[in-house]
Formats: structure tokens, C-alpha cells, sequence
């Protein structure tokens, strides 16, 4: 598939979320990795009003001067990314209320069903508040994503890496979703049941869909 019809994919991916409530206003960002740059959406864009040609190319290493002017503000973050995890091809940073209302609780997320592990792995961290827009925060995003699929980002959203574009919107879909189960278990009994990491194991052996822990050597 060529870059033209990736970003024609992302513009309407940003419409998505914002139909599905993910980002509001000019909230959110987005963006694409296509060799040795990334495609990133432009600073104060609403998401629902892109189109291919929006996306501002950045280098992935090496130094940026002019297009961080018109790309988003938090494109650091994205960078990081990409730097932390050679296999995302994909990177959203999205404002889910229930995901935020879950960090302003001091509430990161476990695996709570089969589908969440399968599709995000065991755990969704919470990263304590750091100013937006910052390098601090790039650099904090980016060591978290060496181990993680995503990061909840207290008090301002969660940013995730997938391997497609498409990855990405069904996994905020899910990380939101998951984050509304644990505001109403703990609405309703004060606490939320998780996997066990005993149970996870049991899931990889019956489903053969193991998730090696990125700090472990490929057998």
C-alpha cells in the first residue's frame, strides 16, 4: 500500500475517533511511521478535518527544524515512540474520558478479559502527571512503551503504538471500554477483579498466542 492511501486511512481513522468520542474539539493527535520518518497530524488540528495531505513528516532520528513548527506539539511523544519500539507502525495519543476519569483516580489498567491481553498484553500503566508538550514527558512516554503497549497519562489522556492504523483504533476502542468496566465495578463494590498473572499463563498456553515479555531474548 502506498504512503498516499496510509494516510487517506489515518485521515479517516481521526474521524472515527472523533465519532466514537475518543478526542473532542482540536484534542488528540496522530500518526503514521513510513520508513525512516513519521506522519504526524498538525498542531491544532481537529482530528474529524484531516486529510492526507495535513500530515507533517518528521524524522524519526536526527534532528527536526521546520516542520516542528506546524506539527502537533506533542509530537516528541510520537518520536519516542517509534524510538522505544521498532515494531509500531502507528501511534495515537487520545483524550477517552473514561480512560482519563481512571488516571485522576490513580488507576492504571490490568488485563481484565482474554480479548484485553490478547490485544494489549497484561497491563495498561499510569504514568503520574507531566506537563504536556514537554521533552520530560516524551522521555518518561518512551520508556514505559519499551515494555508496554500503551500508557494512561494522568490527568490527560492515554497514548498507545500499534502495528497499524488500524490496531490503533480498535485498541483505544478497547482500553476505553475497559476503562468504563473498572469506574462501574468500583462504582458498584469498590474494587474490580483483574486476570491473575496465573490465569494469563493459562490463556497463552490454551490460546498458543503467548506474548513474549519485551525485555526477554526471542527463543
Amino acid at each position: 500500500m502506498s504512503l498516499e492511501s496510509q494516510l487517506v486511512i489515518l485521515a479517516a481513522t481521526g474521524r472515527k475517533l472523533v465519532q466514537n468520542g475518543l478526542v473532542r474539539g482540536s484534542g488528540g493527535n496522530v500518526s503514521l511511521r513510513w520508513g525512516e520518518l513519521c506522519y504526524v497530524s498538525p498542531t491544532g488540528a481537529a482530528l474529524d478535518r484531516l486529510s492526507a495531505a495535513d500530515f507533517v513528516p518528521l524524522k524519526i532520528e536526527g534532528t527536526n527544524t521546520w516542520q516542528l513548527q506546524r506539527a502537533s506539539s506533542e509530537s516528541a511523544m510520537h518520536l519516542a515512540c517509534y524510538r522505544a519500539r521498532p515494531d509500531v507502525q502507528a501511534v495515537f495519543h487520545v483524550h477517552p474520558p473514561n480512560c482519563i476519569a481512571l488516571g485522576c483516580a490513580g488507576l492504571g489498567l490490568r488485563a481484565l478479559t482474554p480479548d484485553f491481553y490478547l490485544a494489549m498484553g497484561r497491563d495498561v500503566p499510569l504514568l503520574p502527571y507531566v506537563t504536556p508538550t514537554t521533552l520530560a514527558l516524551a522521555d518518561r512516554v518512551g520508556a514505559l512503551m519499551a515494555q508496554h503497549d500503551a500508557v494512561l497519562l494522568r490527568n490527560h489522556g492515554l497514548i498507545l503504538g500499534a502495528a497499524s492504523v488500524e490496531e490503533a483504533l480498535a485498541n483505544s476502542l478497547i482500553a476505553e471500554e475497559a476503562a468504563r468496566m473498572v469506574l462501574l465495578a468500583h462504582a458498584a463494590t469498590g474494587t474490580c477483579s483483574a486476570l491473575s498473572d496465573k490465569e494469563i499463563d493459562e490463556l497463552e498456553r490454551v490460546t498458543g498466542r503467548y506474548r513474549r515479555r519485551r525485555d526477554e531474548p526471542a527463543g
